[in-house]
């Protein structure tokens, strides 16, 4: 029935995803087949058959049989290091896809393609464009979706505090997109909580690498001391 791999990538192209998967996804080993094609094929730069498909927003039920039979797709890189998911973020996918593939893989919230940026960055970003032919699409006048940015911090609130090659954050990227002040407010709280448990990451650390050391300032350590959580402190003092 296909000549080529353009002829499946086609189906996708125009949409057609019913005829997708009854020919395609309907035989595991055809999909497999046609995939590992496409991941070979130089002319798509390391993307997977995911990458292809979650930029024209395919139904839910496609993306999660592509997955139930390739379980690695969610996590593959393509030669920018971009996962599916960014992807999906940065062609404004619906909330309920991202959601689903971070969901399918919450690493991938984490990854930081070529220049830096996260799926996160790509959702607070709308002026970013991920490929040459979207360039004609006016989308910059359309703000960070919310509910697309809350998913993504439902798998992983790290990527909040990541900088691109522009330094900028997350949350600089939705503001300057207009973002809406619900969405503002939520990238400022996920920022200071990771900023503060990062901060008390590195205090803990700092005071481990101390006693290792043998260098015990006057600490005063919280702990509990039984199953009611009552809290007794301990004063480690230097001698």
């Amino acid at each position: 029935m296909f000549n080529s791999i353009g002829d499946v990538l086609q189906l996708m192209v125009v949409g057609d995803w019913k005829t997708f998967e009854s020919a395609v996804l309907s035989n595991p080993a055809l999909f497999r087949h046609i995939a590992s094609a496409v991941s070979s094929c130089s002319q798509l730069n390391g993307m997977s058959m995911l990458h292809a498909a979650v930029r024209y927003n395919p139904p839910l039920n496609i993306v999660a049989q592509m997955i139930r039979i390739c379980p690695d797709m969610p996590a593959h890189e393509d030669c920018l290091h971009r996962t599916p998911l960014h992807v999906a973020a940065g062609s404004r996918a619906s909330a309920s896809l991202i959601e689903l593939l971070a969901c399918a893989c919450p690493s991938a919230c984490d990854v930081q393609d070529v220049e830096g940026k996260t799926p996160l960055h790509f959702a607070c970003d709308s002026s970013c464009v991920l490929f040459e032919e979207d360039h004609d699409t006016d989308t910059d006048d359309d703000p960070p979706n919310h509910k697309a940015i809350a998913s993504l911090l439902l798998y992983s609130t790290k990527a909040v505090t990541f900088e691109d090659d522009e330094e900028m954050t997350p949350l600089e990227h939705a503001i300057i997109s207009n973002a809406s002040m619900e969405t503002v407010k939520l990238l400022q709280r996920v920022t200071r909580e990771a900023t503060q448990i990062t901060e008390g990451l590195q205090s803990f650390i700092t005071a481990t690498r101390s006693l290792h050391h043998g260098i015990v300032p006057d600490t005063q350590i919280t702990c509990y001391s039984n199953p009611r959580r009552k809290i007794r402190r301990v004063t480690l003092s230097e001698h």
